[in-house]
């Protein structure tokens, strides 16, 4: 499970403040969407951030 950075928090909290707001399905469907891709990139950020430190810390290339 991936921990949410303050920014994405943020961000998710905006989208769903937005997608309250909004009459027309498909602007619902296109705030639904969103956060899905908000939510894997955070997931992703997260991995990058977990290799990076793997290999900065990987004694074998030192």
């Amino acid at each position: 499970m991936t921990t949410l950075n303050e920014h994405c928090e943020w961000l998710l909290n905006e989208v769903d403040k937005l997608q309250q707001t909004q009459v027309h399905y498909e602007d619902r469907a296109f705030l639904l969407s969103l956060k899905s891709v908000i939510n894997e990139q955070n997931k992703r950020s997260e991995q990058i951030q977990n290799e990076l430190d793997g290999r900065l810390w990987n004694h074998t290339n030192w």
